[in-house]
């Protein structure tokens, strides 16, 4: 006999935007207990478009700069709560490199050029 999962499924509290979770359980105690940590129930959850909107590349919206700075936690180096970050093109770890340091990623969006007008 298999057991029954629990599920919640709720739509981004955005007006307008309806993109969907679903979230499963394998207890309805779980579920119960999930309300109590979770964001998502009255329409707070919301989407990962909709979650930092400002981090959201778009035609209007080309650049976006995230700072990552290594900390020393007493477990050893980590980019706030990373002991590693990566990216297209590149890795990095926090051990490699002396505390304070930055690395700035840059994210650019080049549109191709407008071909109706030339």
């Amino acid at each position: 006999m298999s057991r029954r999962e629990w599920t919640f499924t709720g739509v981004c509290g955005h007006a307008g935007c309806a993109e969907r979770f679903t979230y499963r359980y394998p207890t309805r105690r779980d579920l119960v207990s999930s309300f109590e940590v979770k964001n998502y129930s009255d329409g707070r959850w919301r989407c990962v478009r909709h979650t930092r909107p400002d981090e959201v590349l778009s035609a209007t919206n080309r650049e976006t700069v995230a700072e990552l700075v290594v900390e020393q936690r007493p477990h050893g180096k980590y980019f706030g709560s990373q002991g590693a970050t990566f990216g297209p093109g590149f890795k990095a770890f926090a051990d490699d490199f002396p505390v304070g340091t930055k690395i700035i990623v840059t994210t650019q969006v080049v549109l191709p050029e407008d071909r109706t007008h030339g």
